[in-house]
């Protein structure tokens, strides 16, 4: 299946996963124990075949997923020898949808699955043979599996060490029963030497790139080879995980030599630059950040789903919900996020003068901001989806892929607030804030690690709440967005009725409230090392004036799972982070004059 970026870079990571675990997007965390006791039944399965269909409405296409069964917990009388998982989303050849946010399965794919019963006014799927079947509950957080070193990991990182582990702290407490359907298989270990790696040997430059749409990243150090051969540079996919020999090895190399290399950066995340040369790795002391990408199809070669004109203004004309529509600090939210768009990436977004009332459906010929549906509401935790329906055309030796109707979905179980600024309460979901990320997708952005961006993964709580006063996209994202705005302008493919995107006008770009911002928000006085850590780490102040600090660490969720004291005139603190979790946190350094800084912590173990 074509994917865009938050699922594509994950499976092709050198950590091969028994299972393609999809990245969380606009996702609040769930505890695990949550999920497990709000969801219908766990299985541990195996997805054998696959298949993408129309529903029986042809509103939308979703993916027919056969699992077998090992092992089912809690409600076991639901669940026999094979079940079907309905998946959003799916590849049906010459057309498909893509879907960012929820959970993607491929055949093959083996774990634990926390499955959600067929809810009501669901969609159906009799046409295609199904009449009974499972959701993933809460999508993404529904999937946790075996890594190589045996550890269990769901989206949000490690949460035990082995199967047994998960099953003896998460599931002994419900029902139980066996079923024949497969044997499991224990997993090949791979143990990966940390002394094959040498950090600090080599430097790049220059610090920021964009991954994805051929910015160069010049890499220096020794001991590389005259050729490249079968040597190759890697990023990071995830923070920890990195793009597999098989992907790198066919990435855009501009020169090759002993001390220096030359390398367009392909989608990734911020985090150390690799040089593998045989069986040893060069690693940088530094990260190189990455503050935007472009959404690829596949990374080699480097595709992407273009955009084209599909309305008599050369570009896509977005509708709101009647519920948005009529509410006027909500529609002056939408046209504004679309102003954003047009007058400083180019990109041919306008709003309908009328609302939404077709309701969500991928091939009615809108393209949507809409509230979600009885049958068709989100998985839980989840804030928004933006999916999209694609289509593709052959034209000689050419495959020319382009998206017809976008539609964006917003949960109604969320407080929206439809202002400028930040939250009013903390934990709201901000409209502007949201349609950045999402509308950031239909216009093919990938996700982000850096803190600030739009299309960072979590942009609801924390900690997207210490950036949400901004209320214009970023540099970074109107230079990625202004380079796949002139690509989807020029290029030369016609066949299939496609034609390139127009200019859009840009007589009221002066009429929008919003102003650029600072794009960094790294607080560069205050540092943290080492990142990630699974033990100790020390947090640095450069600041002159160093006066008392109080120092709280906070779970994504906003919860406050650490606190300590900063004396004075000290620079440094060392703190204890062995009580906390797999997973990502974030550290709020206060004086006593208010004022607050903060670094981003992850924890991996």
């Amino acid at each position: 299946m074509k994917r865009l970026l938050c699922t594509l870079l994950l499976i092709a990571s050198t950590h091969s996963l028994r299972a393609g675990i999809s990245e969380p997007c606009l996702a609040v965390k769930i505890p695990l124990s949550d999920r497990i006791a709000s969801s219908s039944a766990v299985v541990y399965g195996n997805v054998v075949s696959q298949k993408a269909v129309w529903d029986d409405a042809q509103r939308s296409i979703y993916t027919i997923n056969r699992v077998l069964v090992s092992d089912v917990w809690k409600q076991t009388d639901l669940v026999g020898d094979t079940i079907t998982v309905i998946t959003e989303g799916g590849d049906m050849g010459t057309m498909g949808r893509t879907v960012i946010g929820t959970l993607k399965l491929d055949v093959g794919d083996e774990g634990f699955l926390l499955l959600e019963a067929t809810r009501a006014n669901d969609t159906r799927f009799t046409r295609s043979g199904v009449t009974s079947f499972f959701r993933p509950y809460a999508e993404v957080q529904a999937l946790f599996a075996q890594i190589e070193d045996g550890a269990v990991r769901d989206c949000w990182g490690v949460i035990a060490n082995t199967t047994a582990r998960v099953e003896q702290r998460f599931l002994s407490g419900f029902p139980h029963a066996s079923r024949a359907a497969f044997q499991r298989a224990q997993p090949p270990r791979r143990n990966v030497k940390l002394s094959d790696v040498l950090q600090g040997t080599i430097t790049f430059s220059p610090e920021r790139v964009i991954g994805g749409m051929g910015d160069p990243l010049t890499i220096r150090g020794a001991g590389f080879g005259a050729q490249r051969g079968s040597s190759y540079v890697t990023f990071t996919t995830d923070g920890t995980n990195y793009h597999s020999a098989e992907a790198a090895q066919g990435f855009a190399y501009r020169s090759w030599s002993d001390t220096e290399i030359v390398i367009e950066v392909p989608p990734s995340y911020s985090g150390k630059v690799r040089v593998v040369v045989g069986a040893t790795v060069h690693e940088s002391a530094d990260n190189v950040r990455v503050t935007s990408n472009l959404g690829a199809r596949t990374l080699v070669p480097l595709t992407y789903t273009n955009l084209v004109t599909t309305n008599t203004n050369g570009g896509y004309t977005w509708a709101m919900d009647p519920v948005l529509f009529d509410n006027a600090d909500a529609r002056a939210c939408v046209e504004s996020v679309m102003r954003q768009f047009r007058c400083k990436t180019g990109m041919s977004f306008d709003v309908a003068q009328t609302p939404a009332t077709a309701g969500y459906a991928l091939n009615d010929g809108i393209n949507a901001i809409v509230f979600d549906a009885p049958g068709y509401e989100l998985g839980a935790g989840a804030v928004a989806y933006c999916d999209w329906i694609w289509y593709s055309c052959i034209l000689g030796t050419e495959t020319f892929y382009w998206v017809r109707d976008t539609d964006c979905r917003l949960s109604r179980k969320f407080n929206w607030y439809y202002g400028n600024g930040k939250n009013p309460e903390f934990g709201m979901a901000k409209l502007r804030y949201v349609l950045y990320h999402e509308i950031g997708h239909a216009h093919q952005f990938g996700h982000v690690s850096e803190w600030g961006e739009s299309m960072h993964p979590i942009v609801q709580a924390l900690p997207a709440e210490e950036w949400l006063e901004r209320d214009t996209i970023t540099a970074s994202e109107q230079r990625v967005g202004k380079f796949f705005t002139e690509r989807c302008r020029s290029f030369t493919f016609r066949a299939c009725g496609v034609q390139p995107l127009l200019a859009p006008s840009t007589d009221d770009c002066n009429t929008d409230p919003t102003s650029d911002v600072e794009e960094d928000h790294h607080h560069a006085d205050l540092t943290l090392a080492p990142q990630p850590s699974d033990d100790v780490v020390v947090l640095t102040d450069a600041a002159g004036d160093t006066p008392e600090r109080s120092v709280e660490i906070l779970d994504l969720r906003g919860t406050r799972v650490s606190s300590s004291t900063w004396p004075m005139q000290q620079q440094r603190i060392t703190l204890d982070v062995r009580p906390l979790a797999t997973g990502q946190y974030v550290i709020v350094v206060r004086d006593a004059r208010g004022v607050q800084r903060t670094q981003p912590l992850i924890i991996q173990r």
